[in-house]
Parts: structure tokens; C-alpha cells; sequence
């Protein structure tokens, strides 16, 4: 997949996603709704390198991208 085509569609997940949130951040503290999507990050990276759907490279990728967008 094209790096163009992958921001793409991260960025139509991302407005998808987001429709969402606020919902839940009604029902719920900062806090804990954070704690739960790192969940869902964790497990899904988990899940997508025990069946070969990413490679560990490709984690990183994806967790030094939650990293830049926190830290700069």
C-alpha cells in the first residue's frame, strides 16, 4: 500500500473514530477513556502480530506515530 493511500484511509478512520468519542467521553473520565483505547492499541497490535497481518517493524511504525503526535 501506498503511503498516500495509507494517510488516507488512517485519516478517514481517525474522523470515523471520532464521531464517537465524544459519546463516550460523556459517560466516562479523561483518564479512562484513554486508558481504554491504549487497550485497544495494545491488544490489536498484539492480535495483528501473532497472525502475521503486521510485522514487528510495522508496530513500531505505528507506535512511534502515537508518540510524535504526543511529544513532538
Amino acid at each position: 500500500m501506498q503511503t498516500d493511500e495509507f494517510e488516507a484511509q488512517v485519516r478517514e478512520c481517525h474522523a470515523a473514530v471520532g464521531t464517537h468519542l465524544p459519546a463516550i467521553a460523556d459517560r466516562h473520565s479523561p483518564l479512562a477513556l484513554l486508558a481504554a483505547l491504549a487497550e485497544h492499541v495494545g491488544g490489536s497490535l498484539q492480535l495483528f502480530l501473532q497472525s502475521g497481518s503486521c510485522t514487528p517493524e510495522q508496530a513500531r511504525a505505528v507506535l512511534e506515530r502515537v508518540e510524535r503526535a504526543i511529544l513532538g
